[in-house]
């Protein structure tokens, strides 16, 4: 049985392009920073447990980001909103405690958020995907009300 192919999508607005660079770029110091957390435990005694766990889950977070941005790039509303919340719950934690090195990668998520919500990328979305209509609003829309202007 034969696949239908998929639709072609209309060329990616610049903003959206510049995101998708800016978080394969995070999902790329991640993976550094996996590495070097996973180096550091097998060279040091004291925290090595934690610093294989640390690094499992840079690697498992920026692995999830590597399949997100593919997703971003086919047009699904679901990742651009994922990695939004990603961005925020991982980058504002590490922001705040101020970890030297990792507060550039968080710096860098928290702004490769923005383009996704531009109006370039949020009209790009809105033709590949629409957004459905909240199913409290049809039911208004359809009853009759005395303030509706005829």
């Amino acid at each position: 049985m034969a696949r239908t192919p998929r639709p072609e999508l209309p060329p990616q607005p610049v903003t959206l392009k510049a995101a998708i660079a800016v978080w394969l770029v995070v999902s790329i110091l991640f993976l550094i920073a996996a590495g070097s957390f996973l180096v550091s435990a097998q060279l040091q005694e004291q925290d090595r447990f934690g610093l294989i766990g640390l690094g499992v889950l840079m690697a498992v977070l920026a692995l999830l980001q590597l399949f997100l941005v593919l997703r971003l790039r086919r047009g699904k509303r679901s990742a651009r909103e994922l990695l939004s919340t990603v961005g925020v719950i991982v980058g504002l934690p590490i922001l705040v405690r101020s970890t030297p090195g990792l507060s550039v990668i968080a710096v860098v998520m928290l702004v490769a958020v923005v383009p996704l919500w531009l109006p370039p990328s949020n009209h790009w979305f809105q033709k590949i995907s629409p957004k459905p209509q909240n199913k409290w609003v049809r039911l208004v829309s359809r009853t009759v009300s005395p303030f509706k202007k005829r």
